[in-house]
C-alpha cells in the first residue's frame, strides 16, 4: 500500500463524525481507528448521512476489538489487507430505542459483562493483572431487574436472577474469542444469550455456546429479530457503558456495509 493517500481526523462527538462523513470523497474508504466504540461512531455517521453502502475498516487499535475479528480486522495486518483487497459485504446491525445509543453492532447486555466494564478504568484492560482485584469483586455476583423478551417470548424476567444476559450481532467477544458461533452477521437474526449462573458463563467463555451444553436449561438462547430488554442498572453495548432502561431493539437487514479480507488472504486467521 505504498504511495496510497490517506487522511487522519479526530471525531470527539457523533456531530464532528457526522461532519468528517460528509467529506468523503469518492475514492476514500472509511477506517474507524480504535476500538468498537470508535466503529460504532464511524457506522452511526455513515447511517445518519446515507452513506451505509460506503464500505468501513475497523483499524484495531482499541482493548477488545470484537467488531473486527469477524471480518479479518482483528489485526493491523488484517485490517491494511481488508483496505487493499477487501470484499464489501453488506451486515445486520441491532437498531435500538436506547436514547444514547440507536444503534448497537455487536452486543448488548446486562449483568457481568457491564458489571466488569464499569469497575474497570480503561488504561488497566491493556494490563492483566489490573483486572484481576475487579473480577474478584463482580465475578461471584448475580443481578435481578433484568428483562429480556424476544420475538414475544421471555427469557429472563426482571424478578429473576440472572447472571448476564445479552443480544449478540456478532460471533466474537472482545479479544478475539468466539463465544456465539451462530450469530453470523448477515443472516436477518442475531443470538439472544441468558446465563443464569456464572458457572454457564465461564463455560460458554472457554468453550463456545454450542458446546457448552446447557446444564438445568442453562444457559437458554434464542434466534430473534425484534427484542425487547430492561434493565434496571447500566448496561453495555458495544463494549460502551450506558444507563440501563427499558428499549426496544430490532434486527435491521443490510445496515451497514464492510469491507471483509477474502478468504485465503494473508491476514493471521481468527481466534478461536
Amino acid at each position: 500500500m505504498d504511495g496510497v493517500p490517506a487522511r487522519t481526523v479526530v471525531a470527539r462527538s457523533f456531530a464532528e463524525a457526522g461532519d468528517h462523513v460528509e467529506t468523503l470523497t469518492s475514492d476514500e474508504i472509511p477506517v474507524a481507528a480504535g476500538g468498537d466504540g470508535t466503529v460504532n461512531l464511524l457506522a452511526r455517521a455513515l447511517r445518519a448521512a446515507g452513506k451505509a453502502d460506503r464500505p468501513l475498516v475497523m483499524m484495531p487499535l482499541g482493548t477488545g476489538n470484537a467488531f473486527g475479528y469477524r471480518f479479518g480486522h482483528g489485526t493491523v495486518p488484517g485490517a491494511l489487507l481488508a483496505i487493499e483487497t477487501g470484499t464489501p459485504l453488506a451486515i445486520d446491525v441491532m437498531t435500538t430505542t436506547h436514547p444514547d445509543f440507536p444503534l448497537a453492532l455487536i452486543s448488548i447486555s446486562a449483568g457481568f459483562e457491564a458489571r466488569m466494564l464499569a469497575s474497570v478504568p480503561r488504561g488497566l484492560w491493556s494490563q492483566w493483572i489490573g483486572l484481576i482485584p475487579a473480577l474478584l469483586r463482580v465475578a461471584p455476583r448475580s443481578s435481578s431487574g433484568i428483562g429480556v423478551t424476544v420475538d414475544g417470548e421471555s427469557l429472563i424476567e426482571p424478578a429473576e436472577r440472572v447472571y448476564n444476559a445479552g443480544l449478540y450481532n456478532l460471533p466474537y467477544y472482545g479479544f478475539g474469542r468466539l463465544m456465539w458461533p451462530d450469530a453470523e452477521p448477515a443472516d436477518g437474526v442475531a443470538e439472544a444469550v441468558v446465563c443464569g449462573s456464572g458457572r454457564a458463563y465461564w463455560r460458554v467463555l472457554r468453550r463456545g455456546l454450542r458446546t457448552a451444553q446447557p446444564v438445568d436449561g442453562d444457559p437458554s438462547s434464542r434466534r430473534w429479530r425484534h427484542a425487547r430488554f430492561r434493565a434496571d442498572r447500566d448496561v453495555q453495548i458495544d463494549g460502551e457503558v450506558a444507563a440501563g432502561g427499558d428499549f426496544e431493539v430490532r434486527v435491521e437487514p443490510r445496515g451497514l456495509t464492510v469491507l471483509v479480507v477474502p478468504r485465503g488472504g494473508a491476514a493471521p486467521p481468527l481466534s478461536q
